[in-house]
């Protein structure tokens, strides 16, 4: 006879009731593991709080505002439609630190979108990109002051048979798709650059550009000093006391330097007493980054988009801190020779104002101006500005805008790197 071993006849009577009861409660408990492992394991494929991949693991951050801070890889992930976009998400913006992406500045730039109405007094209003092209080489430079350009200009020119051209967006977008021409360009880290930046554009705004031995025989300096001037009226501080130049060689330059020759006061260290560290200070407090008085000053994207915002079909960027390395890396791809010493060829004058006066206060305000540099070329925050309170802190946003087809707007979502604060 076979005996039917169900669970009323295994678990009758009173021991065997408690030992089924231990079973039980044994097998429940190890049902509900299993489950919530496996429900773990498929929700952290829609989740942002942890993704599993191989061996990477994304997380998130919850700062004291009880905002979320996002993985610079997950955030790619999405980017480059391996994840989607969280569902739970009403903002449609995901927050993340600059520099965190595992990208390149070129790959970086081609995901970010610069507002060409909030930017327009950067961007060129015109329909033609000013560049070197060398055809023989099938090699384009786009031009971004105060990152290595008179290096850059030079190395074209003398190794790569460059010349200066007006190039059309067509023209540009055939020869790099389809021509297999490289278009590339040289970036700089944005704190450093302002610093760099700003020095220039003192120096080309003063009032000795109106009258004096440097534009004495120069006329077109001149004339563009009178048709520009205006720019900087709004902030009268910055050149009191200094209406000449002479007066202001004297407030940088060694006396025994300047004895010799004031060319000499571009080769020795400055030794302004922060009388124009402030100066600078003060700008940067009253400064917005709407209206740069100069082009100098212009955020580094604004020489990497057209009219539209829309970003250059940039091959590669590199960074102008090792300049000599990338153009000697370009002359090898290009089979171009260049002799040792041959490629440096900057105007490479001493910084006029003392960088070392300048507060922490004054260069977190420069990270938050500089702010749409950081995230779209993906450079990491320098120190003072990572360890900002919130409330100064720079961070980048992933957003849902509407797709853009040249001037079109499309129905569908385009996720695009922006700056998080406006």
């Amino acid at each position: 006879m076979v005996r039917d071993y169900t669970m009323s006849t295994v678990c009758s009577g009173h021991r065997a009731v408690l030992a089924c009861l231990v079973i039980g409660t044994f097998a429940i408990s190890l049902s509900n593991v299993i489950i919530g492992h496996l429900a773990y394991n498929l929700s952290s494929l829609y989740q942002p709080e942890e993704f599993n991949r191989g061996l990477s693991t994304f997380e998130r951050i919850t700062n004291l505002d009880g905002e979320i801070i996002y993985d610079g890889e997950y955030i790619s992930h999405i980017l480059d439609g391996e994840l989607p976009f969280p569902v739970n998400n009403n903002l449609q913006r995901l927050k993340f630190r600059p520099g965190s992406l595992p990208l390149s500045s070129a790959q970086s730039l081609q995901k970010c979108y610069i507002n060409s109405t909030r930017y327009g007094n950067q961007i060129p209003d015109k329909t033609v990109m000013l560049a070197s092209v060398s055809d023989t080489h099938k090699l384009i430079y786009r031009n971004i002051p105060k990152s290595s350009s008179s290096t850059a200009r030079h190395a074209m020119k003398d190794f790569f048979d460059g010349n200066d051209r007006r190039v059309k967006h067509d023209e540009l977008e055939l020869a790099v798709h389809q021509l297999d021409y490289a278009l590339i360009s040289f970036v700089r880290d944005p704190l450093n650059r302002f610093y760099s930046s700003f020095d220039e554009s003192f120096f080309r705004l003063g009032p000795w550009m109106g009258s004096g031995p440097i534009v004495a025989d120069k006329p077109r300096v001149k004339k563009w000093y009178f048709e520009n001037k205006y720019k900087v009226e709004k902030y009268p501080y910055l050149y009191e006391g200094l209406p000449t130049i002479g007066h202001f060689r004297k407030v940088y330059c060694p006396p025994d330097e300047l004895s010799i020759s004031p060319l000499a006061c571009n080769d020795v260290p400055s030794i302004e007493n922060g009388t124009l560290a402030h100066r600078f200070e003060r700008f940067v407090r009253d400064y917005d980054g709407r209206e740069p008085f100069d082009v100098h000053l212009y955020l580094q994207v604004s020489s990497l988009v057209w009219v539209t915002g829309n970003p250059l079909p940039i091959t590669k960027l590199y960074n102008s801190t090792e300049a000599d390395k990338g153009w000697l890396d370009i002359a090898h791809e290009k089979g171009v020779h260049i002799p040792d010493g041959q490629l440096t060829h900057g105007r490479r004058i001493t910084r006029r104002f003392n960088v070392s006066k300048v507060s922490d206060a004054t260069k977190r305000k420069i990270c938050r101006l500089m702010a749409l540099d950081y995230c779209c070329l993906n450079f990491e925050l320098p120190e003072v500005c990572r360890t900002a309170d919130d409330d100064e802190a720079v961070f980048c946003a992933l957003d849902k805008i509407p797709k853009r087809e040249g001037d079109k707007i499309d129905i569908f979502d385009e996720l695009v790197i922006q700056q998080w604060n406006f």
